[in-house]
């Protein structure tokens, strides 16, 4: 008898644990919201992956090329400033220090900032002072996104806002200064 109760005792304490919430240890990070080094990436869910590749130095100022299936883009940080070179030319793509309601050109989009202060629950945790960008071509319909960047992880969640399918998709995994998180 006292073995079949250590027995269930054991199996017990397994199921326990297996239904425990993990949560992703995010010790280590720095506050840079988005970190730029060779070989980070970003798998957010229903979107793509974002991986860094390669550095390129383009008129004497040295790129990180973000890539996806789809696209190349090379971009750096500026004073807080994500700066993008697309096309043979240059623009903010992400202003860390702009205001709330800032707007600025990116590309064709007009680009805001819409809180420094969002929550994101990912990982069985909540992340703080997430920033929210809203992008939009005022021209176009249907285009709109929304981008959340959190400190020390960079790309968090994604929204697209036109005519879409599957609400806010948010990272599965990334890979920050040689370290997997796994959310």
């Amino acid at each position: 008898m006292k073995k079949l109760v250590g027995i269930f005792g054991i199996i017990g304490v397994f199921f326990l644990n297996a239904c425990k919430e993990d949560k992703v240890s995010l010790e280590g990070l720095d506050s840079f919201y988005l970190p730029l080094t060779v070989g980070n990436y970003w798998i957010v869910d229903k979107v793509d992956k974002r991986t860094i590749t390669e550095t390129k130095v383009i008129d004497q100022k040295t790129y990180y090329a973000i890539t996806t299936s789809y696209d190349t883009s090379y971009v750096r940080n500026e004073s807080d400033k994500i700066i993008e070179y697309y096309k043979g030319k240059t623009s903010v793509r992400f202003d860390l220090t702009a205001k709330v309601n800032d707007t600025w050109q990116y590309r064709d989009y007009t680009v805001k900032l819409i809180s420094k202060t969002e929550t994101i629950n990912i990982g069985g945790q909540e992340i703080k002072n997430c920033y929210q960008f809203y992008f939009d071509i005022p021209a176009m319909a249907d285009e709109e996104h929304a981008i959340w960047l959190a400190p020390g992880i960079g790309f968090i969640q994604y929204e697209c806002l036109g005519e879409c399918i599957g609400g806010k998709n948010k990272l599965k995994e990334a890979k920050i200064d040689g370290k997997i998180y796994k959310f």
